[in-house]
């Protein structure tokens, strides 16, 4: 039987940004400007909407018992993991709204990160956005560029690790990962992996064939 992995990339919300949110908020309105800014929070509000929509119509034939979810930025599974997915939920994280939603139905959070390689990420990314002056954000953003970078890498490597390990033959596994990961090359070859294009014929098609 075979194994399938959806891969979705996705736009993450400044809800999931935590404690980082209102440094995000006021950085991004520096740069883009209110106008421009709130155009992006719609533009993200409505990719959140569509992309529910679009889950609610491809998911209603499938036995979600046999639905593993894989949640980027979730270490843990178990009751753990499924209480921080509602704490974000509960946050207002559309992304999270929607994981909630698919454990209710009856599938699976598994535990998707590496907590060591998340920790790292965000104390760096902290002392970036914290930065007191533009100047020093760039100074910072610059000699952490490569790290960043390496540490992507990493997590993808591990979400990998982590999605052969759990996903069983004739499970479906939905890959919830930012836009800016690459996860695809570590996938394992026996795994049918197919990465969201947001078309319902070609995901359904991929889904149910032989």
């Amino acid at each position: 039987m075979h194994k399938r992995l959806l891969i979705i990339p996705i736009a993450h919300s400044e809800a999931e940004m935590g404690s980082l949110s209102m440094d995000v908020s006021k950085i991004i309105e520096g740069v883009m400007g209110k106008e421009r800014r709130e155009r992006h929070r719609k533009e993200v509000s409505t990719f959140w909407e569509n992309l529910k929509e679009l889950l609610e119509r491809i998911l209603q034939d499938v036995d979600m018992a046999k639905v593993k979810i894989y949640q980027d930025g979730v270490p843990i599974g178990g009751e753990l993991g499924i209480k921080l997915v509602e704490d974000c939920a509960q946050n207002g994280s559309p992304n999270f709204q929607i994981v909630s939603a698919l454990i209710d139905r009856g599938a699976t959070l598994e535990k998707t990160e590496d907590a060591k390689l998340l920790k790292e990420e965000y104390e760096i990314l902290k002392a970036i956005i914290s930065a007191k002056t533009a100047v020093e954000r760039e100074r910072l953003a610059e000699n952490y560029k490569k790290r960043l970078y390496e540490l992507t890498a990493e997590r993808d490597r591990y979400i990998a690790g982590r999605i052969k390990e759990s996903l069983g033959d004739g499970m479906l596994g939905i890959l919830f990962i930012g836009a800016t990961h690459n996860v695809s090359p570590y996938i394992s070859p026996e795994t049918d992996a197919f990465v969201c294009n947001y078309k319902e014929k070609d995901i359904l098609s991929w889904l149910w064939r032989k």
